[in-house]
């Protein structure tokens, strides 16, 4: 026969409630604690439940500015590079009214585009309503891998004549050539750029340096010593004035001057 086990309830151990060691601290915490009385008040539950609340949002917002600030920072960071990079933009189109060059939307983005996304930049443009009557607002934005976005805006009078004032587009002929012209000028804008003739096709040749002030003075007494003629001189060296001799013809000048003074004097 089988004997039971019994309790002995005045020696057994009795298990007392103990609070957890990893309890939530702080408003959580606390907020916890009053939820498990049963006596809780409710109203300064719901206070506590909402300064919970704004507490969280405050530091999102504080987290988003943090984010904001360092993505701005980056972005400024690398439009500086892009500057850098970014030469004059050569005007290439003929302009048969104007007689002149312009540079299209074309010439602008060979350039700049290339340069952009190798520094994590893209660009988007749009026209946006516009309450101005016989105008399209274009939006651009110029937008970086680290988040941040600067955004450009103005407005465009629709292109719908030419030069002489006859209207010759149809309204989605001038739209979408307006929108060209808005994207073109935008985009120079944001960018600051800048704009140079091309007359042969070729980029224009480096500055070149030219002699000082010293030099031009040494020059000038060997050219009165050797009774050189300095127009004669100049146009040897294919310049207008002394101080535009190359610094690299400098040394060659000298010793021309000094052979010819040499056999006017002798010595």
């Amino acid at each position: 026969m089988s004997q039971l086990a019994t309790v002995d309830h005045e020696t057994a151990p009795v298990s007392r409630y103990e609070q957890p060691a990893n309890q939530s601290t702080g408003l959580l915490g606390v907020i916890e604690r009053i939820a498990g009385n049963p006596e809780v008040d409710v109203e300064r539950m719901s206070a506590l439940l909402k300064m919970r609340a704004e507490e969280e949002e405050r530091i999102r917002r504080i987290e988003r500015e943090d984010r904001a600030e360092a993505a701005r920072r980056e972005w400024l960071a690398a439009f500086s590079a892009v500057q850098a990079k970014i030469g004059p933009i050569f005007r290439t189109n003929e302009n048969d009214h104007t007689k002149s060059k312009y540079a299209d939307l074309a010439d602008i983005e060979r350039i700049v585009t290339p340069i952009l996304t190798d520094h994590g930049f893209s660009t988007t443009s749009c026209p946006i309503p516009c309450e101005l009557e016989g105008h399209i607002r274009m939006r651009l934005n110029l937008g970086h891998a680290g988040g941040h976005v600067e955004v450009y805006e103005d407005d465009f009078p629709l292109d719908t004549t030419g030069s002489g004032g006859k209207v010759n587009k149809t309204p989605i002929q001038a739209k979408g050539s307006t929108q060209t012209y808005a994207r073109r000028y935008l985009k120079a804008s944001a960018l600051d750029l800048a704009f140079l003739d091309d007359k042969d096709g070729n980029p224009p040749k480096p500055e070149i340096e030219t002699i000082s002030e010293d030099q031009v003075i040494q020059l000038r007494e060997l050219i009165e010593a050797s009774e050189a003629d300095e127009k004669r001189f100049l146009a040897f060296g294919k310049i207008e004035r002394l101080s535009d001799m190359p610094a690299t013809q400098f040394e060659s000048a000298v010793n021309m001057l000094k052979r010819r003074l040499q056999e006017r004097t002798g010595r």
